[in-house]
């Protein structure tokens, strides 16, 4: 006989958030990818939920645009650097539940020269 094994429901605690990059320089973007897993760590195989990404702490700030259901439990967003500081946290939730995993952490780097805004 064959065992498939299915995945259960979300957790708050083993599901992960990454970062492509640990700094990015203003005005640029790095992207973010949540990866939905159930409690024994399997990846979840499919979308549907509602995630949204954000930011905590630290001087960095920036934003996130349009969140994507890459449809096989993984969600991305960019985030795009505005005012150079301190490392903030990268944050997100699921369905309005945060995420409670080890969270990543970007610094916002001064863009290029710009002699217009010199």
């Amino acid at each position: 006989p064959t065992v498939t094994v299915v995945p259960g429901t979300f957790s708050v605690s083993t599901s992960t958030l990454s970062l492509a990059a640990s700094s990015v320089n203003s005005g640029s973007s790095v992207l973010a990818t949540l990866t939905l897993r159930d409690a024994n760590s399997n990846q979840l195989t499919s979308g549907g939920r509602t995630v949204v990404f954000g930011r905590t702490g630290g001087t960095s700030t920036g934003s996130f645009g349009v969140t994507t259901d890459v449809g096989d439990g993984t969600y991305t967003g960019s985030f795009t650097g505005a005012v150079a500081g301190t490392a903030t946290t990268i944050t997100a939730s699921v369905d309005g539940s945060a995420i409670t995993s080890t969270l990543p952490t970007v610094t916002v780097n001064p863009g290029p020269v710009s002699l217009s805004q010199s």
